[in-house]
């Protein structure tokens, strides 16, 4: 795994990147902003980019004009042409997961996408609890630990001081018309399984999978049966020979 940092426009930003193959982008979750243990099992298939957001710690300088989830969507849309990436697999978790469904419901460069436990939608009926309260901090953390969660913070508030979400993002989303997984949580105590079902429901073709004995953050509780379900989904026509 490499640790780097890439100008984007002018702006820098911290990327992990690893493996080799197919390129799979993964847009990180509200917090957990670090090369993770998914990450790397999935780099034994695939070639895994991971870019931190912008705001968060590692790329917080040049971001201060951010402040619609179109501008996540463009800042990537920007990445990928400083990396020379055109057709990807898009996974994006939490917060994440939102920037990735607004990406697929405006662009079609993606060769198959993966949304975990994604923010974004807006049900009145089922709405989602306060992400902001949600801890991953260790009992006695790091310094830094407290900066990345301060910037975290910070930054999805920017985004989603109210409601984490686009009230109109689900009536758009018949426009996905790339393969979709959806994966969830069973027990998401942040953004229920019902919006696991709607987004489902509303990009045609797609699968949904629940992950038993999980909360909001499957892909780091249960990493390894997590990457088994993507990889299943991704199937062998996406790997390459390393």
């Amino acid at each position: 795994m490499k640790d780097e940092t890439v100008a984007v426009r002018g702006r820098s930003i911290r990327l992990f990147r690893g493996g080799g193959g197919a390129p799979l982008l993964f847009l990180h979750d509200s917090f957990c902003s670090s090369w993770m243990p998914i990450h790397e099992k999935l780099s034994d298939h695939y070639e895994v980019f991971l870019p931190v957001h912008p705001g968060f710690a590692g790329s917080e300088q040049g971001f201060e004009n951010f402040g619609a989830i179109e501008d996540m969507v463009f800042h990537y849309l920007d990445l990928c042409e400083a990396l020379s990436l055109d057709r990807l697999i898009l996974a994006g978790a939490s917060f994440g997961g939102w920037i990735a469904a607004e990406w697929a419901i405006r662009h079609g460069n993606i060769e198959k996408l993966i949304l975990i436990d994604a923010l974004g939608l807006r049900l009145p009926e089922t709405p989602v609890g306060d992400i902001l309260g949600l801890e991953v901090i260790p009992e006695t953390p790091k310094p830094e630990d407290m900066t990345a969660m301060i910037l975290a913070r910070q930054t999805i508030a920017r985004f989603g001081w109210q409601f984490p979400d686009n009230p109109n993002l689900q009536r758009y989303l018949y426009r996905i018309r790339t393969p979709t997984l959806v994966i969830w949580g069973e027990r998401d105590g942040f953004v229920p399984l019902a919006h696991g079902q709607a987004y489902h429901d509303g990009i045609r073709g797609s699968a949904l999978v629940v992950v038993p004995n999980a909360g909001h953050l499957p892909h780091a509780e249960q990493a390894t049966h997590c990457m088994q379900i993507i990889l299943d989904f991704l199937g062998p026509d996406h790997k390459r020979a390393l």
